[in-house]
């Protein structure tokens, strides 16, 4: 029965990275269901351009934009609010190591869960590292690093990603 499920994930991701990528919009409702259907959950009206890449585990909210070539990379999870936004290229690390002793820096693995508010944007070729939160209505600047935890409302950008400015409620 594994093999079963793992072959049917191959297909489908083929099916929305090669066939249905874009922003079709006759092609939304397809990736949504489809990506349901190997167990990720996907919000009624969430729009997924892709192409995806995906290893771990994936909740996105309703009414949510996802711009192309989103990456999950780690066996963690990521679950994103309801009405948000994500720009090209953003990435999610959801695996990582401890730092180890000189002979070897990388030390033990590490899985991380990141959350991501509602109402967030999250500008293009951004990465949310560590067990991060962003919080309700922020925007993450494009390019930005977030390794921490991010307040409700509030705007930040860099490597690493700092507080800019609070934003009106």
């Amino acid at each position: 029965m594994h093999l079963f499920r793992a072959i049917k994930r191959r297909i489908i991701m083929f099916l929305i990275n090669h066939i249905f990528a874009g922003t079709r919009p006759c092609f939304f409702e397809v990736k949504r269901r489809l990506l349901n259907a190997i167990g990720y959950s996907i919000g009624e009206n969430t729009k997924i351009v892709g192409p995806i890449e995906c290893y771990g585990d994936l909740v996105v909210g309703k009414h949510c934009w996802i711009g192309k070539n989103l990456k999950i990379n780690g066996n963690g999870s990521v679950v994103i609010g309801s009405n948000c936004d994500l720009g090209p290229e953003v990435t999610f690390q959801t695996g990582g190591h401890a730092i180890g002793d000189r002979n070897r820096r990388a030390g033990q693995g590490e899985t991380y869960h990141q959350v991501i508010g509602n109402g967030t944007w999250i500008g293009g070729r951004s990465t949310i590292c560590n067990n991060s939160t962003i919080g309700d209505g922020c925007v993450v600047a494009a390019c930005a690093c977030v390794i921490r935890d991010v307040p409700d409302n509030t705007l930040v950008g860099g490597v690493p990603a700092k507080v800019i400015r609070s934003l009106k409620v």
